[in-house]
């Protein structure tokens, strides 16, 4: 099988200053943060520039919400016109900022405190804001918050490390309540979908909020994803890739599970000093997409997907030119690697 180059599949490509540690997308915006604290709004048809500006990063988290757009940055939460880019409001956080995600009229935003002396994480808080920035509620607690989601009922989950492990709920003007996992293991990440949350969890199992667990693999899950129809697909700190009744290797750290753009399937995005990009759908494929650096960001929207790496570029894929490209095979020979840096240096003139 012909294996691409990341490019040689994306519709555009762009740039931030600093790796991107953020993305969102919707129908009419494509924004991307970076560790220097860059934000930039393209089209995410055409990959017109609409506005940029710089805060005090790394920029950690972004939610898109219709005008409104939440950026956790620093020890900041941060709301944009998603028009304009002016900031409309601002809060100071404890700590260093960590998720942001909107439930309904609410805000919802998580800062962690790092000790140094003890190499571990000695605190963190929740936040609750209105929509105009009035902050509406606060909690602290000892865990570490490691993946933050819209509970299915109201208000928001958060999957806990050490020591009580297990996850929190927390609805606005309602003191937290903390909840045991089938596993009793650190969360390490997590996954929302249209059938509910999954944990994923230091030990290497899968649990949901109902108390079951769903599989144990050998090491910790790094990545974890729910599809539309309700499968799932989970990766590891070793290499595996695996779902309900299956696994296979990646042959490298499995640093996202990430949807296909166009007729379902999947992408699995190994890293073993380059990322490979591994088909999902009714088998697990050898790599059909590589790409030099290694991917730090994504986000999905219908029949497109745009991905960040570590260098700060930006990739946006979208069905129909995925599948042109896949079906033509390489365009290019050896020298692929000097066309993409030259290309690379025309489009940064562009910008």
């Amino acid at each position: 099988m012909a294996v691409l180059a990341l490019e040689a599949v994306s519709s555009f490509t762009r740039g931030l200053h600093g790796a991107c540690t953020a993305l969102a997308l919707d129908g009419d915006s494509l924004v991307g943060g970076s560790h220097d604290g860059q934000i930039v709004r393209w089209s995410p048809l055409t990959g017109e520039k609409k506005w940029g500006l710089d805060v005090e990063g790394p920029i950690s988290d972004m939610h898109l919400a219709e005008s409104l757009l939440f950026v956790s940055s620093s020890s900041m939460l941060s709301c944009l016109s998603v028009e304009t880019g002016e900031v409309l409001w601002k809060s100071d956080l404890e700590g260093a900022s960590d998720y942001v995600v909107q439930t309904g009229n609410v805000v919802w935003a998580t800062s962690s405190v790092y000790e140094i002396e003890v190499s571990d994480y000695v605190e963190s808080t929740l936040w609750a804001f209105d929509l105009d920035g009035s902050k509406l509620n606060s909690w602290s607690f000892e865990e570490r918050c490691w993946f933050l989601a819209p509970h299915p009922e109201e208000g928001v989950v958060m999957g806990l490390g050490r020591p009580r492990c297990g996850y929190l709920w927390a609805r606005a003007g309602v003191d937290l309540s903390h909840f045991d996992l089938a596993v009793e293991s650190p969360v390490t990440t997590g996954a929302e979908g249209s059938n509910g949350i999954l944990f994923g969890h230091s030990n290497g199992a899968i649990s949901d909020l109902s108390g079951m667990s769903l599989i144990d693999s050998e090491a910790s899950i790094r990545s974890l994803a729910i599809f539309d129809g309700g499968s799932w697909a989970y990766g590891t700190d070793e290499g595996t890739v695996g779902g309900e009744g299956w696994k296979a290797s990646a042959g490298g750290l499995v640093d996202a599970i990430v949807p296909k753009p166009g007729k379902g399937g999947a992408w699995a995005i190994s890293w073993s000093g380059s990322s490979s990009f591994h088909p999902i759908g009714d088998s697990f494929g050898d790599s059909e997409i590589t790409h030099r650096q290694r991917i730090s960001s994504f986000a999905h929207e219908g029949d497109r997907i745009a991905m960040g790496d570590e260098n700060g570029r930006i990739f946006s894929i979208n069905a129909d030119f995925l599948e042109r490209r896949m079906s033509d095979g390489p365009s290019e020979g050896p020298d692929d690697g000097r066309s993409s840096h030259l290309r690379d240096r025309l489009r940064r003139l562009r910008e």
